[in-house]
């Protein structure tokens, strides 16, 4: 460990070694120790401009943080977003999304309704579709597919191609301005993988409805839960209609755009 710790300068929070190698540095390019660094949550770019009193009052509101969390948060709604779940908890107002970006997973920022100011869905580096506080429905772009990976067998002919999803929170937020979650992926022969993007695209419609009452229902108590709930579940009977083909892709297609307003 010794070779790897830097004893000369220790962490200005604890007093434990720092690394030598990739640590942690705040203003005047103090290093922190590692424990310490993983407690921040906060973009890079502000951690560079903290002073020690400053990380020492962002790491008294993580510890807040944490016993909001267990002490208040309550999600009425928990939804998948690829290895992650956007947790709503509608009576308080509030949300999280837990991602390693953020720091510790086990005590993700909550935050307020009304700092989300927009989101963005993106396949591969596209956005697909994109909302923000104000607008009247979310605005759909057109996909230009480009699959990143493609899966060889052991004679080198291509099987399999994979595209994969991700989801972009814009924020007005002290410590985020923006915060990125992967949301999911797809593969499947050439010949498919346009129709698993689709059936992707549609389950993460969930996602996004949600989403857009945050910031469409002004942050009024219960919006997401009545709301956002009633528009998933209809979302989701269609698609089992749609599954089951008692409809088309056509009127599925239209009836999820007069759901979400669009």
């Amino acid at each position: 460990m010794g070779l790897f710790s830097n004893n000369k300068k220790p962490c200005p929070i604890c007093g434990e070694a720092t690394p030598r190698l990739l640590a942690t540095k705040i203003a005047d390019k103090t290093p922190l120790c590692s424990d310490c660094s993983r407690k921040i949550s906060m973009e890079d770019s502000k951690v560079d401009d903290l002073s020690v009193d400053g990380l020492k009052a962002h790491l008294a509101l993580r510890e807040e943080n944490a016993k909001y969390l267990e002490n208040t948060f309550r999600p009425n709604k928990k939804i998948p977003i690829g290895f992650t779940n956007l947790n709503i908890d509608g009576v308080n107002k509030v949300f999280t999304i837990p991602l390693n970006m953020c720091g510790d997973t086990e005590n993700p920022p909550v935050f307020k309704f009304e700092e989300l100011m927009s989101y963005e869905l993106i396949v591969e580096d596209d956005a697909v579709e994109r909302f923000g506080k104000g607008d009247a429905a979310p605005q759909l772009m057109p996909m230009v597919y480009r699959p990143t990976v493609v899966v060889y067998d052991k004679d080198e002919k291509p099987q399999n191609e994979t595209c994969s999803f991700s989801l972009a929170l814009y924020l007005s937020n002290p410590c985020w301005d923006k915060v990125v979650s992967s949301a999911g992926s797809v593969s499947a022969r050439k010949h498919f993988i346009q129709h698993e993007i689709n059936d992707h695209l549609d389950k993460l419609s969930m996602v996004t409805a949600a989403l857009s009452e945050i910031m469409g229902m002004g942050g009024k108590a219960g919006a997401v839960e009545s709301n956002a709930d009633s528009t998933a579940e209809d979302i989701k009977k269609f698609k089992e209609l749609l599954d089951g083909g008692v409809i088309t892709q056509e009127e599925f297609n239209a009836k999820k755009k007069q759901l979400l307003g669009i």
